[in-house]
């Protein structure tokens, strides 16, 4: 049982946006705005121009293995299909463990199916790998899982460490050796709804399997990460 009141935590100032052209904070008509991650130790700002690009950064930030996420890179010059010069910002760059690159394109499908921008992508790609990155990929709303967002979503709006909650969960799930509902786990440990973010970090990090996959809630079934 949760007895005492957690410690004050001294909020840390997040680095600036990365982003190597200007982006817009607000608009009328489009879907802008800044999130903040933390995946390097110190909290980070990260610029978006739409909901697709919003979606596919949470998606990369709370992909496995990922440890930075760039956005809106620096001008990259290639050769168009009809010879003449032209300038590439990609939208996001992810670097995972190990230091591979993935440069990333988003972009609607209704877009990226057409034939001009197929061939101009395959221009950027010749120009960018692999000095860019290892990787260059486009994605559109067929790419991301409705899942994968819904999850992430959750990653995120749960990224905050409760450190006595979590060690309460984390100690527990230790004896959970077969598939429990959320609900009934944290029923059990005696946090109720207050434990639901730590179990939704414990499955982030490896400390709780997410058995049944699918959308993580309070009826997912979980169980320790550490059994062999």
């Amino acid at each position: 049982m949760l007895t005492n009141p957690q410690p004050y935590q001294a909020v840390i100032a997040p680095r600036p946006s990365q982003a190597k052209r200007s982006v817009p904070r607000s608009s009328k008509g489009h879907f802008v705005g800044q999130l903040v991650y933390q995946l390097r130790g110190k909290p980070q700002i990260l610029s978006f121009e739409s909901l697709l690009e919003y979606h596919a950064a949470l998606c990369l930030i709370y992909m496995l293995n990922v440890v930075e996420v760039e956005e809106q890179l620096a001008p990259l010059s290639f050769r168009k299909p009809n010879n003449s010069l032209g300038t590439h910002y990609f939208d996001f760059r992810a670097t995972f463990r190990g230091g591979k690159r993935w440069a990333i394109a988003v972009k609607p499908e209704r877009i990226a199916q057409t034939y001009k921008f197929k061939a101009t992508m395959d221009a950027i790609a010749s120009a960018a790998m692999p000095e860019v990155a290892q990787k260059v990929s486009v994605i559109t709303e067929r790419n991301l899982n409705p899942i994968e967002v819904h999850n992430a979503k959750l990653f995120h709006a749960a990224r905050k460490v409760q450190t006595q909650v979590d060690e309460v969960i984390q100690d527990a799930l230790k004896n959970i050796l077969k598939p429990m509902r959320i609900f009934d786990f944290l029923k059990q440990v005696g946090c109720n709804g207050a434990g639901f973010f730590s179990v939704v970090r414990c499955i982030r990090f490896g400390h709780a399997l997410h058995v049944d996959g699918g959308k993580i809630c309070s009826d997912s079934l979980i169980m320790s990460g550490q059994v062999e």
